[in-house]
């Protein structure tokens, strides 16, 4: 990798009672990298984001962002950590300035409002309450969120389900903006058109194992026989 490495995955395992959801996964990701992590249900995705994020505790191996253990120096690394929260409901009956602000009020490093709001293009929604956005406003709210500490890392767990095809492209050419910007962003999708468009490397998982990592078209061009998509190559490892 020609990256500087800002998180380091080592051996990872993690089991509840003797099932193994996470098996001895090792990976390096590096400094202004999309990353993808795609697999079936059941695969692991949701338990290794955890684990990154600082979440879960890991049963084997070691994880360390920015050069800090995620576990045993997660105060100093939650400035630089910004993670999708499922659903708003906390604050559903705000607007999303009010949303904002708040979430902002618990870090003492900050993205301002305004630029926040300009970025994600929620200027015209920025007095409206939550609850009245539309589906694919409410997860830019959700990602306005993850990014009120202008986090170095962005951890996103499955950010656009639900979504219909046209508010799935905006979000990910706003994860792509905020890739330009150098933020590490590391994303469990099924989004795989936009896996193959947008990430600059994809982990394929399954049963709790690493099977393969390496930008989508090596990963397409290693299918048995040729493929063409990243549809195929999780059809594939499914």
């Amino acid at each position: 990798m020609d990256k500087q490495i800002v998180i380091d995955v080592e051996r990872i395992s993690k089991y509840y009672g003797i099932k193994a959801a996470i098996s001895h996964v090792s990976l390096q990701i590096g400094q202004g990298e999309l990353f993808g992590i795609v697999g079936g249900n059941g695969a692991g995705k949701t338990t290794l984001l955890e684990l990154i994020s600082g979440l879960k505790m890991a049963d084997q191996g070691s994880i360390t962002i920015l050069g800090k253990d995620v576990l045993f120096q997660y105060d100093e690394l939650k400035e630089e950590l910004g993670m999708h929260i499922q659903g708003t409901g906390l604050v559903e009956s705000m607007n999303v300035r009010e949303a904002l602000t708040l979430f902002q009020s618990f870090y003492k490093k900050k993205y301002g409002a305004d630029r926040l709001i300009g970025l994600l293009g929620l200027e015209p929604y920025a007095d409206k309450t939550i609850k009245r956005l539309s589906g694919g406003l409410r997860q830019r709210v959700t990602l306005a969120i993850a990014l009120v500490n202008d986090p170095t890392v962005i951890v996103l767990d499955e950010p656009t389900i639900g979504l219909d095809l046209e508010a799935k492209e905006q979000y990910w050419m706003l994860l792509g903006k905020l890739r330009d910007e150098g933020k590490t962003i590391v994303i469990a999708s099924h989004d795989m058109e936009q896996v193959q468009r947008y990430c600059d490397r994809a982990a394929v998982m399954r049963q709790g194992q690493l099977l393969a990592c390496d930008p989508p078209q090596s990963l397409i061009s290693q299918l048995p026989g040729g493929g063409m998509t990243m549809e195929a190559v999780y059809m594939y490892h499914y």
